[in-house]
């Protein structure tokens, strides 16, 4: 199933489950992804991220032996009201090709089973 692509969407966004490790300056969360796309994705947490903070991801894709990392930058985050969670969308910022062409694959095909 894919996500809203409304007309101000650059990349079409999918729903798949990825695991990421977000570093930032609050530290470090592990969390599933959320509504990814070859441009970025958005992630809840215990996160500290405010917009224009940079950050640095890494995705743990099925089946591959290492992780993607990419650095990204947090494009709008939304706070829950006495609590330290967070949702925030990322933007990513120098995803290799290589690893685009991986992405794009999983989004097309789904996870390897």
């Amino acid at each position: 199933m894919n996500g809203y692509d409304g007309p101000f969407r650059r990349h079409r966004r999918h729903h798949v489950a990825l695991d990421v490790r977000l570093g930032a300056a609050g530290g470090e969360i592990v969390r599933a992804a959320q509504n990814v796309s070859l441009g970025g994705l958005r992630v809840s947490g215990p996160i500290s991220g405010v917009e224009g903070e940079k950050v640095e991801l890494a995705i743990r894709l099925p089946h591959m032996p290492k992780e993607l990392r990419v650095t990204c930058e947090v494009v709008w985050v939304e706070r829950r009201s006495g609590s330290d969670e967070a949702t925030v969308g990322v933007r990513f910022l120098d995803l290799d090709p290589a690893d685009r062409v991986v992405l794009g694959h999983i989004f097309r095909d789904g996870p390897p089973k």
